[in-house]
């Protein structure tokens, strides 16, 4: 038995030349006819192929996955402009929180008590401000027992360099 001659039995048989579709409606009053050249037939071989529908369906997932990226982009700007904004707040906290510190330091200095260290607690000091109590005989007061706290030392509050407010900004902050 003889081979079946070359081109025949495969549609996509590209030494077979040109393809003719013949497109007919059933009624017969409309046709087309649509001719591929030869390298449209290799391209529609390729494309019906099961590797050329894997190759398709990769390319539409990637694109799929760019394009949702590429809409994530305005929400992820608007995130960014959101954190530096808490940020440059937090930053504007921070040096006011330094400056007031710097502030309780020294009056602490003034009344005579040390910094408060982290982890330390406080000395007390005794109160070096007396003001008459009103409405009590000084027979109804009982006696203190403890000796009047000596009066603080002055010490110039001198303007520091680390403790000058952070300038105001004509914008509110949120």
């Amino acid at each position: 038995m003889q081979d079946a001659p070359r081109g025949y039995g495969n549609i996509y048989t590209p030494h077979a030349g040109s393809m003719i579709i013949e497109v007919q409606r059933e009624s017969g009053l409309q046709s087309r006819t649509i001719v591929l050249s030869s390298r449209q037939v290799r391209l529609l071989r390729v494309f019906t192929s099961r590797t050329g529908r894997i190759a398709v369906t990769v390319i539409f997932l990637i694109f799929t996955i760019i394009a949702v990226e590429a809409a994530r982009v305005p929400v992820l700007t608007r995130q960014l402009a959101t954190f530096e904004h808490t940020a440059t707040r937090l930053d504007t906290l921070e040096r006011s929180l330094a400056a007031l510190q710097a502030r309780y330091d020294q009056v602490q200095r003034m009344l005579g008590a040390a910094p408060a260290r982290p982890g330390e607690e406080l000395t007390p000091v005794a109160d070096s401000i007396r003001r008459p109590k009103r409405g009590r005989s000084a027979a109804s007061e009982p006696a203190e027992t403890a000796e009047p706290a000596a009066a603080p030392t002055a010490v110039p509050i001198a303007p520091d360099s680390a403790a000058a407010p952070a300038p105001k900004s004509a914008a509110p902050m949120d």
